[in-house]
């Protein structure tokens, strides 16, 4: 009888502690993330698996993290208020904020100084943006910072053929404009910086497949930014779980690898002035 009991006591324990760790699973807040695709939506999101669990764990919350096939998807989501957090570019960024009041949490350190890279094949007669004019040419994404709205502000500015602009290729992605050089469907493109090393650094593309021919002046681009209206709480504890991340922490090194980061700082709405000048005179906005 005295075993019954106490079988039976323990059993009750059991539940209790089950069913309160349930309960408490439950009240977690859902803090919803979502990213521009800046390279392959499906192999972003495996690789972001790690982000996500260290941002449970810092947030307390159960992180829903999405990545939808185009950039214009992260902008729409956030206006209809079916993502809290996003990573844009610095040109979504624009646009959220005009359309939806984003709020800029972190950027990585080199965001305030990024710069777009122009390739081509290592065979090619083009040496500069003067040598485009009737050549072929790719962008990624539209909404792109670093794969269309900065080249092509540079581009004017060089007074590149227009129809060199006029005729491009979207690809939809760095690394898609990238493959489409190396594979001779375009004879040049603007890419990222970062994602154009790290292809090089994975081996998949080789300097016998394309090569640099010029990089951009330096401009402001990605950001981490929350809705208008989500908790401060919340917010603050995503801004403070990214400017943790320690490149000498090897725990950190999964996360900072998948964002292409060595360190985030503290972002600021009126730096992207010149990014918003510049996409109005391109007339991308009003």
């Amino acid at each position: 009888m005295t075993r019954s009991r106490t079988a039976l006591t323990m059993a009750a324990a059991l539940c209790v502690a089950i069913l309160g760790a349930t309960g408490a699973a439950q009240t977690r807040p859902k803090l919803r993330i979502s990213m521009i695709p800046t390279t392959d939506p499906g192999k972003m999101v495996r690789d972001g698996h790690a982000l996500a669990t260290y941002l449970e764990q810092e947030t307390g919350t159960t992180v829903d993290m999405t990545i939808p096939t185009n950039y214009a998807a992260v902008v729409e989501a956030m206006i209809s208020d079916q993502v809290d957090i996003a990573h844009f570019g610095g040109f979504t960024f624009v646009q959220a904020s005009a359309r939806a009041g984003a709020v800029p949490l972190v950027q990585r350190e080199q965001d305030r100084a990024f710069h777009s890279l122009f390739i081509t094949q290592p065979g090619s007669s083009i040496k500069s943006l003067s040598d485009l004019a009737g050549h072929s040419f790719a962008f990624g994404d539209v909404n792109s910072t670093s794969g269309h709205l900065m080249p092509e502000y540079f581009m004017r500015q060089a007074k590149v053929d227009p129809s060199v602009i006029q005729r491009a290729l979207y690809t939809g992605g760095h690394d898609a404009t990238a493959l489409a050089v190396a594979n001779g469907k375009v004879d040049a493109g603007a890419m990222d910086e970062n994602v154009y090393a790290n292809m090089v650094k994975a081996g998949r593309i080789t300097d016998q497949q394309v090569k640099v021919f010029w990089t951009t002046p330096p401009f402001l681009d990605y950001v981490w930014a929350a809705r208008k209206g989500l908790d401060p709480k919340i917010s603050d504890a995503f801004a403070n779980a990214l400017l943790k991340l320690d490149a000498g922490n090897p725990a950190h090194k999964p996360m900072l690898d998948f964002l292409s980061a060595a360190k985030y700082v503290r972002a600021k709405d009126a730096d992207y002035a010149p990014l918003r000048q510049a996409a109005k005179d391109a007339g991308l906005t009003k």
